[in-house]
């Protein structure tokens, strides 16, 4: 009988730690917590964006048209993925500059995927956008 106890714990306790873990690492979240909160926006010189369908580039650095764009993002609800596919129409790829160094770069596929990274960790973060995210003020840019 204790056997099968034992048995029954050595399966069930790693199928509940892994559910545990899966639920903590899957957590809903937001831009603010993920990017925001790891840079003053004020202190952004420059916003270098580039539309994946043509490769066009634009270099924001004015800030006011900054502030705009990191506002559109801000408070954006995410959920932790890990490297989903993304098919997309149109994708945009923003880098954060501060101190002539790139900070941050994001990378937005449509309303529905962002990818964070973070150059001075060499970090890669993965996650979907949760409500629609409203394009206007990068896509304004480009016309």
């Amino acid at each position: 009988m204790k056997k099968r106890y034992k048995l029954l714990l050595g399966i069930l306790l790693p199928l509940f730690i892994l559910y545990i873990s899966t639920i903590l690492l899957t957590r809903d979240t937001d831009f603010t917590k993920e990017v925001t909160e790891r840079l003053e926006i004020e202190g952004i010189q420059a916003i270098e964006i580039i539309r994946a369908s043509d490769e066009k580039t634009m270099m924001i650095t004015e800030a006011k048209k900054i502030i705009q764009i990191m506002e559109s993002l801000k408070g954006q609800p995410l959920k932790k993925v890990y490297f989903a596919k993304s098919d997309f129409q149109e994708a945009y790829w923003l880098t954060l500059v501060m101190k002539d160094d790139r900070e941050i770069g994001l990378r937005l596929d449509d309303t529905k995927h962002l990818l964070v990274y973070l150059y001075e960790e060499s970090y890669l973060k993965d996650y979907k956008l949760l409500s629609d995210f409203d394009l206007t003020a990068i896509e304004q840019l480009f016309h």
